[in-house]
This record gives C-alpha cells, sequence and structure tokens, in this order.
C-alpha cells in the first residue's frame, strides 16, 4: 500500500470502513422489500382503488383483505372498514 501513498494502518482502516458500510447496505436493502406491498397499494389509490380491511361479520373469517373503487370507499367506511389491508395479513 506505501506504493500509493497511503500508510499501512490506514489502509485498513479505509478497507474495514467501506466492507462495514457495505454490510450495512446489504442488510437494509432488504427493508425496501417489505415496502413493496405499500407501494403497489397507493397505486390503487391513485389510480382510482382503494385497499381496504372489509369486515365481513363471520366468526370464522371476520375480516379479509380487498380492493374497492374510490367510489365505493364510503360504503364500506360506513359499516365499519378500514382503509389498507387487514393487520392479520388475511
Amino acid at each position: 500500500m506505501r506504493r500509493f501513498g497511503i500508510r499501512p494502518g490506514r489502509a485498513a482502516l479505509a478497507i474495514a470502513i467501506v466492507a462495514y458500510v457495505v454490510g450495512i447496505v446489504v442488510a437494509l436493502g432488504g427493508v425496501g422489500l417489505g415496502t413493496s406491498r405499500a407501494s403497489a397499494d397507493n397505486e390503487y389509490q391513485y389510480g382510482g382503488k382503494v385497499t381496504i380491511c372489509h369486515h365481513t361479520g363471520s366468526t370464522k373469517n371476520p375480516t379479509v383483505t380487498i380492493v374497492v373503487s374510490q367510489s365505493a370507499l364510503d360504503a364500506h367506511l360506513a359499516h365499519g372498514d378500514t382503509i389498507g389491508p387487514c393487520p392479520d395479513g388475511s
């Protein structure tokens, strides 16, 4: 490393810092995968469709995630449905 004008100790430190930063970027790279669902939901909401958690009234399957038109949203909200996917993933 002396050939490039960098002392060996500093070169090792620079390599360690780069490796650390690359490790963080790789580790956080998967975080974006979790937001792909939200991104798809936003596309529905801005394209005239909305993702809602529909409350069915059934004891066996009380909720289900559905996509409805923007014009049907008020009717669904009036009987207790909520905007966004159901928390239990159904």
